[in-house]
């Protein structure tokens, strides 16, 4: 007895010390030649056993086994974002929650980690107690749920739960943090849980977005052939994840820095996040229909019917433009006969009748946007200088170019990973600029000073031979293969 448990110790200590992929012929002889006597055969079918349900490996065909360590090696130079709502910011909090996927290490507990700030200090802990409906969507994607509920018999919707908190309150203050901003974190020490905070504002992440979204992208391609391999269809969502993290090309990772477990989840198409009898989540193909322990309630929806305002639903709608540029847009497309409004919706939106979550989403859209037409056309009343007008023109327009080269490339099913690096990174470039500059053209009410005049007029000498570069590679040459 003595030695089976001993042996267990060691064969766990192996495990954890692991940082390779290795199969259990070969964990098996590494664990002989430290125990320093040979293993039997039931001894090697209980340890295949151990090895296939262990917490922190990953099982892969032809019986190999990938250490979580292994995987957050290869990507522990990127940030994890986090996005802060209303709620979070108000509280002064941070509940890192399933946003921690994919550093989350199996072995501590939430309460456990330790949050610094940027200048290396330790964020204070609190346990705090709010209402259920407040804690869940910080857990919807995790396997480990806080379990110190408190149950309200008389009133359900105000029982509480109480979790570890991070008292924010100094360093949201330092960044300015909004509604809509974010924080990235760095990991520090993966054994111990410890991590940084820095800022990272909304208009960063919408800068980072085209390169974000090739790495969702190129993940999604990842899981594809999976869907038919039992291994990884049966395990639990950290598993399913870390393993397409490790199976996909170490240049991908090289373009990009940032990674949100939350906003990969809600780009898939294919594939979406159930609930399991078992506890925990997983991700299984849209559609399956063969049975199995699942609850068939979607945690993830590609769409939530956000309502708070117009740009709170494009990005809800995840198009390639927010609130601003699009006022931009009306401001020229309503103020020349040149553009017809139909066609520019189209190309804008899709033309798609499924394009919204419900008619509730669909109505408050459209009185937003009676409300932006009715302020544009009084806006218009008022005269504006040819040479802005011109200038704002030309931003419409490659703006209106890029967003056409996106659909085109959606209609071939060419991903974004896809690209070329300089391709992508030229998209990209086009993509920050019309942001800028259409973001500044938007205050139409308010005088742009001349530096900004000259900085766009030299600007778009180079933009708009660029972009022609780039019309020319996508339409002439990627629309051959």
């Amino acid at each position: 007895m003595t030695n089976r448990i001993s042996l267990n110790r060691l064969a766990e200590t192996l495990i954890q010390e692991s940082k390779t992929p290795f199969n259990t012929e070969d964990f098996a002889k590494h664990l002989e030649s430290k125990w320093q006597k040979e293993v039997s055969g039931s001894a090697r079918k209980r340890l295949e056993k151990v090895l296939r349900n262990h917490s922190s490996l990953i099982g892969i065909p032809e019986s190999d086994f990938v250490p979580f360590r292994a995987v957050v090696d290869k990507i522990n130079h990127v940030s994890l974002s986090m996005q802060l709502g209303a709620w979070e910011l108000k509280q002064g909090i941070l509940i890192p929650g399933h946003r921690l996927i994919p550093f989350m290490p199996v072995n501590l507990k939430e309460n456990e980690l330790t949050f610094l700030d940027p200048e290396g200090n330790e964020i204070p802990k609190l346990k705090e107690s709010y209402y259920i409906q407040d804690i869940v969507p910080f857990y919807q994607y995790c396997a480990r749920f806080p379990e110190e509920i408190k149950f309200n018999e008389w009133i359900p919707g105000k029982s509480c739960m109480t979790v570890t908190v991070w008292d924010m309150r100094s360093v949201y203050k330092s960044f300015s943090s909004r509604p809509g901003d974010a924080l990235l974190i760095d990991l520090i020490d993966y054994e111990k849980g410890i991590y940084q905070v820095r800022s990272y504002s909304s208009q960063q992440y919408r800068l980072d977005r085209l390169r974000m979204r090739a790495l969702y992208i190129a993940l999604a391609t990842q899981m594809d052939p999976l869907c038919q391999d039992e291994r990884f269809c049966s395990a639990g969502l950290e598993k399913q994840l870390l393993r397409i993290l490790f199976s996909l090309d170490s240049k991908v990772f090289r373009e990009v820095e940032v990674f949100s477990v939350t906003d990969f989840l809600e780009s898939l198409k294919e594939w979406t996040v159930v609930g399991c009898e078992a506890g925990g989540v997983q991700m299984v193909p849209v559609g399956q229909t063969e049975p199995g322990p699942f609850i068939r309630a979607d945690a993830n929806r590609a769409i939530k019917g956000e309502l708070g305002s117009l740009n709170k639903i494009f990005q809800d709608l995840k198009l390639s433009f927010d609130a601003l540029e699009f006022k931009s847009m009306l401001y020229t497309v309503m103020a020349s006969d040149k553009y017809k409004l139909e066609a520019v919706f189209f190309l804008l939106f899709g033309g798609q009748g499924d394009l919204f979550e419900d008619k509730k989403q669909h109505d408050v859209f459209y009185g937003y946007l009676r409300e932006l037409l009715f302020k544009i056309c009084d806006d218009l009343k008022t005269r504006e200088s040819h040479l802005v007008a011109g200038l704002r023109e030309q931003c419409v327009d490659t703006k209106f170019s890029l967003v056409g080269v996106l659909r085109f490339l959606e209609e071939q099913e060419i991903g974004l990973e896809d690209l070329p690096a300089d391709l992508l990174n030229q998209i990209i470039e086009l993509d920050h600029f019309c942001a800028d500059a259409l973001h500044r053209f938007a205050a139409r009410d308010q005088p742009l000073d001349l530096q900004f005049i000259r900085e766009i007029r030299v600007a778009l000498k180079v933009v708009l031979p660029q972009l022609a570069m780039v019309e020319e590679e996508v339409y002439s040459r990627l629309a051959v293969y």
